[in-house]
């Protein structure tokens, strides 16, 4: 299964130079202003050919070496920042249909070879989790760069590789920050933020949400769905009143449905009812993305918000005559 493969290599072979552009003796005998223009001409070319030549190297030298991995050899690394949630969204599912169109993970992951395997798990993903997931669920190898690095650099990459694709939600972020500190990987939060190039106050917030009590977590639909900012608010209302906040949590989290997650922090938060009555319900469609919103307002007035595009026009006639019949 572990087939090396070149992925920008090109073999040199000095045989293989542009001959056509090498100056030719013709044999004929030249005059000392002939000779001198067409030692200059050669002394150029021979310049521009080596020119080309440390560019093929150049190229060898920055190429890199794809392997195709076993994907049950390969697993999540202790810093692993991906929250199993993650892998049942539509966004994952999209990529996991592109993967099965191309027979393969066009995109690279980046691994760490382990130095002491884990049972059969000999290698480390760097980035690319959810491209690893999708080719072991469709029972296809990964295309792999193995790269040796230490913890810093395995985490910076991690960091910087997530940023570039899919942000990861505030929750997830936290809970990767929070990690890093946990394993002394950065001394303090103001050093991951320098080392990683992160806002501090952004940091600082993620890892506000990581540090929630498992009973408020539990009360939100899905602890993708917290936000930055609500860290600070909940923690503080925590302090002032942490009984009632893990009561009403709790409670929350038995509900048989769910409120929404602006709602279910309105209740933590200890909102008046008038306003808890103005909870949003979000409406999704069937990929899991938000399509409409149910809202009342503090009259207690209902309000239907519909996305565009989310309604075709057939769907929305069969709509307003549903309201039509019901209302009517």
């Amino acid at each position: 299964m572990n087939r090396p493969v070149r992925s920008k290599l090109r073999d040199i072979n000095l045989d293989d130079l542009d001959k056509d552009t090498l100056p030719v003796d013709t044999g004929r005998a030249r005059s000392g202003p002939g000779a001198f223009t067409a030692s200059l001409a050669m002394g150029r070319e021979v310049v521009d050919e080596n020119e080309r030549l440390k560019a093929r190297l150049a190229e060898v030298e920055d190429a890199e070496f794809i392997e195709v991995l076993d994907p049950q050899e390969v697993g999540n690394s202790k810093y692993a920042n991906r929250l199993e949630e993650s892998f049942k969204t539509q966004e994952y599912r999209d990529l996991k249909l592109e993967i099965e169109a191309a027979g393969q993970n066009v995109q690279p992951i980046k691994v760490r070879r382990l130095a002491t395997p884990r049972g059969k798990i000999k290698y480390e993903i760097v980035f690319g989790h959810r491209r690893h997931r999708a080719c072991l669920e469709l029972g296809l190898p990964v295309r792999a760069i193995v790269e040796e690095l230490p913890d810093l650099q395995l985490v910076i990459q991690m960091e910087r590789e997530n940023r570039g694709r899919a942000n990861l939600s505030p929750w997830e972020q936290g809970m990767f920050y929070a990690k890093l500190l946990e394993e002394n990987v950065f001394r303090s939060l103001r050093q991951l933020g320098e080392q990683l190039g992160v806002d501090f106050t952004l940091a600082s917030r993620a890892v506000q949400l990581a540090n929630l009590p498992a009973e408020v977590v539990a009360a939100f639909p899905s602890p993708l769905d917290l936000q930055y900012r609500w860290g600070s608010a909940i923690h503080e209302v925590l302090e002032r009143d942490r009984e009632r906040v893990l009561s009403a949590a709790q409670e929350l989290a038995q509900a048989q449905e769910k409120l929404s997650a602006q709602a279910t922090l309105d209740r933590l938060l200890g909102v008046s009812d008038a306003a808890v009555a103005a909870e949003r319900t979000e409406i999704r469609s069937k990929g899991g993305k938000v399509a409409a919103v149910w809202s009342r307002d503090r009259k207690g007035a209902g309000v239907l918000k519909i996305k565009p595009g989310a309604l075709s026009a057939a769907a929305e006639r069969k709509l307003v005559e549903f309201l039509r019949q019901t209302l009517g």
